[in-house]
Formats: C-alpha cells, sequence, structure tokens
C-alpha cells in the first residue's frame, strides 16, 4: 500500500512537471518566429540568407528540402546615426523665396512708384492722378474726372487708356490688387440709392477692365468706402469733389489686411490745396 502511494506520488510530480516543455518549446518557437520576421523585415539580403542559415540549422532542415527565397528588396534607407550624413536641403517655400523673386524684393514697388510718376507726369501736375506709397505697398489715385461722369459707373473712352496703361505696367507681377471706391457725402442721385453702392459699383467696373486688359482675374478685388473716408476736408465744394476718387492698391503682403491701403489723413481747409 505504501509503494503504491509512493509510486502515485512520483507519478503526479511528473505529470506537473511536463508544461515546462511544452512552455520552453513554445518560447523557442516564439523566438525564432520573431526573428524570422526580424530577418524579412531587413533590406539587406545578405543578413537575410544568413538567418535563414541558422534557423535551418536550428530546425534540422536539410538547405535542399526547400525552395530559396526570393525577395525584392528596396534601396537602403538615409543612416542618420551616420556622423557624416548630411540631408539633402527641403524645397524652398514661398517665404524662402522673397530674396530671388523679383516681386518680393522691396525695390520692386519702389521702382514702379518711380515709373508710374514719370510715365504720369503731365496728370499728376493737373492732379487728376496721384501716386504714393513705400516698399511695402503702393497706391495710384484716380480722380473722378478722369475716370466717370459725375453721378455715374460707366468708365470712359479716356479712362479706358489711363487703365490699360496702368494694367499693362502691373500684370507682370504677381502681388494682390485692391481697387477702392470713394464718394463724397452728396447723394448720388440717378440710379444708384447711395454713395455705398456707388463706389462699390465703381471699383467693380474698373476690376473688370484691369482684368480685360491683362491681369489675372485671382489678384484683383473691388471694395467701396462710400464717403466715410475722405481725403479733403468738405467745406468747401471744391475740395469735397477731390474725394470722388478710385484707388489702385499694391501690397508686397498677400495677409487679408494687405488689400486695404492705409486709412487716408484728412485735409483740412488750413492744409488743403486749392
Amino acid at each position: 500500500m505504501r509503494r503504491r502511494r509512493r509510486r502515485n506520488q512520483r507519478f503526479s510530480e511528473n505529470q506537473s512537471q511536463r508544461w515546462i516543455l511544452s512552455y520552453a518549446d513554445f518560447l523557442t518557437l516564439l523566438f525564432a518566429f520573431f526573428v524570422f520576421l526580424y530577418a524579412i523585415s531587413s533590406v539587406d539580403s545578405d543578413k537575410f540568407e544568413a538567418v535563414s542559415r541558422n534557423l535551418l540549422q536550428i530546425f534540422n532542415v536539410e538547405p535542399s528540402s526547400i525552395d530559396p527565397i526570393e525577395l525584392e528588396t528596396t534601396p537602403a534607407g538615409p543612416d542618420f546615426f551616420n556622423p557624416l550624413y548630411r540631408p539633402e536641403p527641403i524645397p524652398s517655400t514661398r517665404e524662402d523665396l522673397a530674396d530671388t523673386q523679383p516681386y518680393h524684393q522691396e525695390s520692386t514697388l519702389l521702382e514702379l512708384r518711380q515709373t508710374l510718376e514719370d510715365h504720369f507726369a503731365q496728370r499728376i501736375d493737373d492732379q487728376l492722378i496721384s501716386v504714393s506709397g513705400n516698399s511695402e505697398w503702393l497706391e495710384i489715385n484716380l480722380e473722378e474726372p478722369i475716370l466717370f461722369l459725375p453721378g455715374s459707373a460707366d468708365i470712359t473712352a479716356q479712362a479706358e487708356a489711363i487703365l490699360y496703361e496702368v494694367a499693362a505696367l502691373l500684370s507682370p507681377l504677381q502681388q494682390p490688387v485692391a481697387v477702392e471706391g470713394y464718394t463724397d457725402q452728396s447723394p448720388p442721385g440717378g440710379q444708384f440709392d447711395d454713395n455705398w453702392t456707388l463706389s462699390v459699383t465703381r471699383a467693380a467696373n474698373v476690376v473688370r477692365y484691369l482684368q480685360t486688359a491683362g491681369i489675372a482675374g485671382e489678384r484683383l478685388s473691388a471694395v467701396g468706402f462710400g464717403e466715410y473716408q475722405p481725403r479733403f476736408d468738405e467745406s468747401n465744394a471744391q475740395r469735397a469733389a477731390r474725394n470722388r476718387r478710385v484707388s489702385i492698391v499694391v501690397t508686397r503682403l498677400n495677409g487679408p489686411n494687405s488689400l486695404i491701403s492705409p486709412t487716408p489723413a484728412l485735409v483740412g481747409p488750413e492744409v488743403a490745396e486749392p
């Protein structure tokens, strides 16, 4: 009876330790599996063949019993840990081109201003056109008599010739061009209910003609200010008439606020031109 009990005890001890063998086999296979995954993920075919031979030896498989595995290798990537490695330069962004493209140079608008002043010298002397600006923006002011009849938004034949010349100078550039319409405080009369409508319609008509004359439509915008941004004090009718104008504004920057020219300073009676 005692012998049988000892025999059963030894049998149960052997039975309880059999899982260790299965677990060890499982770990061995799992390790081999991950080694295989690592090998096939490598782009080095020589290293893969070496690992394959080691696996064949581990599992006692004859090399001639299987067909060789053909892998499509890819070029090795850059060695980031190599101290001699130098990454390729990233393609330039629009900001990086500021020093290489002429329309981003500060001198462009200054040169254009001088060209406009020389080209329209006589009309500037007649106070029909004025040009102002700096290296960041350029503003061309066209008085009402050179563009429209009083209370009208139809561009005159004289205005078409002038706008065509302006478009010829602006079309080679790539900066945004904003056309701004202004009026004085006098009621517009005729087909327009208020000065808002008159100023916006005039600006839009000028934009349409500039596009027809060669300026890309995506560069153009039209805005009307009505009588709310006068350049001259309106206590005198002659000075008030000069508030009826259209401004063509060119800017270097492409931001949303770059399309509006600086608010003009009001010229009072004491400094107003006769």
